[in-house]
């Protein structure tokens, strides 16, 4: 019997089209509605496409925070896609709406190698488990946390914490956050591993809690609860003018789960009270020029008359800036005056003292107003935009003797009034002590 030769060249088209045909490329979605994305957290494998949809009246963006992708705005109904090539963990938001809600928009892509994703309780080769993933792979995977990465696992913590323990919440500060410690201070912690141990530890507490849980604790206990870490000590969870706020950190990637925990990634290391990071032992022709403030005037042991008493200092590899809310960043930040109080030594809070005077300000020197005859302690030190303290500490104090007279005490004016530029940054109420 002879075929049809009709029908034998569409079958060997057919056979030659679908051996042409390439693969169809993976996609993923993610909704934005009621100024949020969803899922926020979403985890794909590399060479996927996304493709956000907004569903609301309003324009958002997607805005990659290290800068990778910008959608620009998109309107009701309007898309956007990209095509994840890499590796890694991508946190983005929306630039739009930053300063209206309550929470920032905040999402993360989650990037694994290609044969990790698995569907549903799918096992990816009969009799194996489902591909997963920990904490441990979530930090290594990410780019932009390759300093914390290192870190634990020079201090053994990879293995012993994060990859098997848990559940655990997790607040890994990114590689900016590290860079501000500078580089003595985080050599020094590498020749430390028991206060590099602490430090780590601090950041780490059991449960898992997500943004919302945090946000819940808060405001069941006004506005701040307080987590024990692992390190056995308390980290301060807040909220400050609608910002969820950790220790003296704010979350700038949130909710990227993991099996065991979930991680919030910071802009600040946290540092427990009372742990001084240590300096670095480098060789001086690796040092770098460490800044340093020194009181000018008066001089230590010097009389000056009561009433107003100014303040002038040197300032010397440090660079002085107005603070506005502004991340830490090395090298800069503002200084903190004090009158008769102790110098705060506690990193990872607002370098404000319990008792004395104090005033936060960049230019020029300020004046203590109706400073009384006696003994007088005037200290000025260097602190982050955040206004938390230098790691290592950086300040002087000198000692005065005041002579004369001035107003009494019950015409002190508010340090608000202090000559020179001032500005209170949401910190409590500034003191001036007669």
């Amino acid at each position: 019997m002879r075929g049809n030769p009709t029908i034998l060249g569409l079958v060997v088209a057919l056979a030659i089209g679908l051996v042409a045909l390439p693969a169809l490329a993976a996609t993923a979605d993610v909704d934005i509605r009621g100024g949020s994305y969803i899922p926020a957290s979403l985890t794909i494998e590399d060479n996927t496409t996304v493709i956000w949809t907004n569903y609301d009246e309003v324009s958002h963006t997607v805005t990659s925070t290290g800068g990778l992708f910008d959608s620009g705005p998109i309107e009701g109904n309007g898309t956007f896609d990209y095509t994840f090539a890499d590796t890694g963990t991508y946190p983005y938001g929306c630039t739009l709406n930053a300063s209206t809600q309550r929470t920032p928009m905040q999402g993360v892509v989650i990037v694994v190698p290609e044969g990790m994703m698995v569907d549903g309780d799918e096992n990816a080769t009969p009799g194996e488990e489902p591909a997963s993933m920990t904490l441990a792979d979530l930090v290594a995977t990410d780019e932009n946390l390759t300093s914390f990465a290192d870190a634990v696992g020079e201090a053994g913590l990879t293995e012993t914490v994060l990859a098997t323990g848990g559940p655990y919440t997790v607040f890994v500060p990114d590689d900016a956050a590290f860079e501000a410690l500078g580089n003595e201070t985080r050599a020094g912690l590498s020749n430390d591993t028991e206060t590099l141990d602490a430090l780590l530890m601090h950041h780490m507490v059991r449960g898992n809690y997500t943004v919302e849980d945090l946000m819940a604790e808060a405001n069941a206990t006004g506005n701040e609860t307080v987590l024990e870490t692992l390190a056995g000590d308390n980290l301060t969870v807040g909220m400050v003018d609608g910002t969820l706020t950790v220790g003296n950190a704010t979350i700038v990637a949130s909710d990227i789960m993991a099996d065991n925990g979930v991680v919030h990634i910071i802009d600040t290391v946290l540092v427990p009270p009372g742990l001084v990071p240590p300096e670095n032992a480098t060789p001086a022709g690796n040092v770098t020029a460490e800044a340093n403030v020194t009181i000018a005037s008066p001089e230590e042991g010097a009389g000056v008359t009561a009433g107003n008493v100014t303040v002038s200092v040197d300032v010397t590899n440090f660079t002085l800036i107005e603070p506005t809310g502004q991340a830490n960043a090395p090298g800069e930040g503002h200084l903190h005056y004090y009158l008769d109080a102790p110098v705060p030594t506690n990193a990872s809070a607002p370098a404000i003292p319990e008792t004395g005077g104090y005033v936060l300000t960049t230019s020029p020197p300020p004046t203590w107003e109706n400073v009384t005859a006696g003994e007088h302690n005037l200290s000025v030190q260097l602190v982050n935009n955040h206004h938390t303290p230098l790691i290592p500490l950086v300040f002087e104090t000198v000692n005065v003797t005041a002579d004369g007279n001035v107003t009494p005490a019950e015409n002190v004016t508010p340090v608000e009034n202090v000559t020179g530029n001032v500005t209170s940054e949401a910190l409590p109420e500034g003191r001036v002590i007669p």
